[in-house]
């Protein structure tokens, strides 16, 4: 059964997956990008080039949509498998991104979107404006070779997809896990113990926060880069800041009355004051 790692691009899903990553898989105090590839993203490099093959090398997104159910079918029949999406829990075509019989957990984690814009926004080399209108509107990942793989949907709608998921998950906020790590990654092993019976060790929590956090995860692209960044140059960093607030100071006056209009109403459900 699968535990889905899902969040809008940019708010926190690869630090949760480096915890989890360490806690769960490392026998070491220093954290190593390998681990990462213990939790993997969904679709990954086995299902896309199934569909490379399968479709002489240009697969179309309705046929990653067309197996779905037919990849995590198999994925799900070990026990637990961790897996990272950024995809929205949509239906499309009558195929749903994911369900509760392929479904084990969810951990949601959810990030302020005037931030979001900013961080987003050195990820796709895009300026500020132009990366709130993608994320107003329903877009795609795309893997290396420029196939789409992975289907956003706005930021407001990303999460409320996901909220409505009728399953025991846990929602984080991306806010809270920079203010105190220790009382969050605790929430989380408690909810894996909880629906999957992993053992709770406050003192590897400790470990694994340290391991991850996000000044080594810097300092680790730095020294050895990071495999899922394809672009690694030195202005695209994955591991660029990680703050909060950010946008206090380099967003105009104007952007952050529209990302307010526009996200408002999940803003304050998630208590983002404006």
């Amino acid at each position: 059964m699968i535990i889905w790692i899902a969040s809008y691009p940019k708010s926190g899903n690869t630090w949760i997956r480096s915890f989890l990553s360490h806690y769960l898989y490392s026998n070491k105090r220093e954290f190593d990008f390998e681990l990462l590839k213990k939790i993997k993203t969904f679709p990954e490099d086995k299902e896309l080039n199934f569909l490379r093959k399968k479709y002489n090398n240009n697969f179309k997104f309705l046929d990653v949509v067309n197996h779905w159910n037919f990849f995590q079918t198999e994925i799900a029949k070990k026990n637990p498998v961790f897996l990272k999406t950024h995809n929205a829990l949509v239906t499309i075509n009558n195929c749903s991104f994911t369900t509760k019989k392929n479904t084990l957990g969810l951990i949601y984690v959810i990030r302020d979107p005037r931030d979001v814009v900013i961080s987003y926004s050195h990820h796709m080399a895009k300026n500020f404006e132009e990366t709130f209108q993608v994320m107003k509107i329903d877009s795609m990942e795309k893997t290396i070779d420029n196939l789409n793989k992975t289907f956003l949907t706005n930021w407001s709608n990303h999460y409320a997809s996901w909220k409505a998921f009728p399953i025991d998950k846990l929602f984080l906020k991306y806010e809270d896990l920079i203010k105190d790590p220790e009382k969050e990654f605790i929430k989380v092993i408690k909810y894996l113990d909880k629906i999957c019976k992993i053992k709770f060790n406050h003192e590897r929590i400790l470990e694994s926060i340290e391991a991850t956090n996000f000044e080594n995860l810097q300092k680790l692209e730095n020294k050895t880069s990071f495999h899922e960044n394809p672009k690694m140059t030195k202005n695209q960093k994955f591991f660029r800041k990680g703050d909060t607030n950010q946008w206090q100071k380099l967003l105009s006056e104007d952007l952050i009355n529209k990302i307010q209009s526009e996200f408002g109403q999940t803003m304050k459900e998630n208590g983002y004051e404006f």
